[in-house]
This record gives C-alpha cells, structure tokens and sequence, in this order.
C-alpha cells in the first residue's frame, strides 16, 4: 500500500471511491464535488490524501482548511491515512466521523489520542422517502430577501449552542449558498422570523439537514417540524437520503426528528484537540 496527496485531475477516480457509500461520506463529496482537488483556501478545501494498492483507491483523507479530518477509511489503511496526515500537517483541530471508527484512530495513533481536549458526542441519522412523516404548516422557501432574517437565526443558534458565533459574514456566505439551492425554509410568525432549516450540504445521492432553529419563546408549535419538512421533502423527491448530527444529549431535537421518521444511523463523534498547527 503507497500513500499520496491527490492532485488537480484525480476527481474523478476519489469520487468513484467516496460514492461507494454516499451518505457516510457526504460531506466529502459535497466538498469534492464543489471544489475540487483545487486549494484556494477556502473553509471547504484543503488537502487529500489517497491510500493504493494494485486494485485502486482502498481509503482516502481529507483535511479541510479549518482543521477538519474525515476519513474514508478503516483499520489499518485509516491508521496509515492518519499517521502521513500528521506528519505532512501536524495535529488537526477536529477528527469526526462514526465513533467506533474515530475511536479506532485515537487507539491506534498515540499523538492524537494524547492531545484530544473535547470530545463532542452526537447521533447520527437518517431520513428515506419511504419513512418521512410530513408535517405541514407554516414553512416557505426562503428567497433572497430573507437573507438577512436567516443570518438572524443561525446567530441565535450559534450562540445558544456555542457560546460565540462565526463572523457575520462567514455565515452569510454559507446562507446565501442554500437559498441559491432553493434548499432554505424559513416560518415567520406576527411577521417576525421564528423558525428555520436548510440543507447544508447537497450531493446527487445525499443531502444533509442543518441549521434547524426555532425562537425560544415560541417552540412546540411545529414551526421547527414544517421547516424540515419542506426542505427534505424536496430532497427526497429527488430520490436522495437526508442525514443530520445533533448531539446526544438534545431531547427535544431528536424527539422531532423521530416524528418526522429520522432513524438512528450510528453513533458521531467530534473529538477536538489542543497543540493544533492550524
């Protein structure tokens, strides 16, 4: 087994890869399918790292320029993958992913399991248009001019689950990238903004949900439900899985995905480590 970086033009054979399983590895096809294998600097790119053998590609890496690992990858090619990774790049700030595999690596490469500082428990799960219960209510696709109310909500929820939220524009960015989708659904009620979604990441096979808000002060009135609603139903009619992470420990929130039909996929893990270089 050799272990290289992939260069401009290999797209097209990382893809072939990833693709095997689109809804684990969405997130790198979303970033590989957008950018490419071109660095820019840009949140979403970075470096790749490829593992050979005489039949292809057996695993791949990714290393995003905010200092996200993900891994393609098992046992001892994700360990290989892993150990090149931090001797190219040195330490990332984030390794996620499926907790026994992201576990795995901390077992097997010393350097990342001593430098670990957070670990950020989550669930994933998935949606398939056979299990979508729908909810219909208030919901309507955001257009353009709802920009600026959307950028209001992601801040709100920034901040109540972080503590802090990226810069204002960072957020707009990434915001105006869903409603050029058509993938943003925003509820509005006494004519003010109450509750939103959107799909965050969109590839041919998969999308995944993001960005689900509702105002405190008017929740458990399905604003949230009709928001999910309206932007997965249209991923699903296109014939695609719908996945999300929320954290274990959020009831409500996986309480309203189970009534919308999400099933549990595996448990996620977000392991943050001190002693970064990024």
């Amino acid at each position: 087994m050799r272990i290289e970086e992939l260069e401009p033009g290999q797209e097209k054979e990382a893809l072939a890869f990833l693709e095997r399983d689109p809804v684990r590895n969405l997130r790198m096809v979303w970033a590989l399918r957008r950018w490419g294998l071109f660095d820019l600097g840009l949140a979403e790119q970075g470096n790749y790292l490829a593992a050979r053998d005489m039949k292809g590609i057996r695993g791949l890496l990714f290393l995003n320029n905010q200092g996200m690992l993900r891994l393609a990858a098992h046992g001892d090619t994700a360990r290989a993958l892993a150990d090149r990774a931090l001797s190219l790049w040195g330490m990332p700030q984030v390794l996620a992913g499926p907790e026994e595999e992201v576990e795995g690596i901390l077992a097997a490469v010393e350097a990342l399991a001593q430098a670990v500082e957070h670990r950020e428990e989550e669930i994933s799960l998935t949606l398939s248009v056979r299990d979508l219960i729908p909810y219909w209510g208030r919901a309507e696709a955001a257009i353009e001019e709802d920009l600026e109310a959307l950028v209001a909500l992601e801040r709100m929820l920034q901040g109540e689950l972080l503590g802090s939220c990226a810069a204002a524009w960072v957020i707009r960015s990434q915001l105006r990238r869903s409603l050029e989708d058509g993938s943003a659904a925003l509820v509005r009620w006494d004519g003010k903004p109450a509750a939103k979604a959107e799909i965050e990441a969109a590839t041919p096979r998969a999308d995944e949900l993001g960005g689900v808000y509702t105002v405190p002060g008017l929740r458990r009135r399905g604003f949230a439900a009709a928001a999910c609603t309206l932007v997965c139903n249209a991923s699903l009619a296109r014939g695609k899985t719908v996945r999300l992470e929320t954290q274990r420990d959020n009831a409500a929130a996986i309480g309203l995905y189970g009534r919308l039909g999400f099933k549990v996929l595996w448990p996620h893990l977000a392991v943050r480590f001190g002693s970064s270089t990024f």
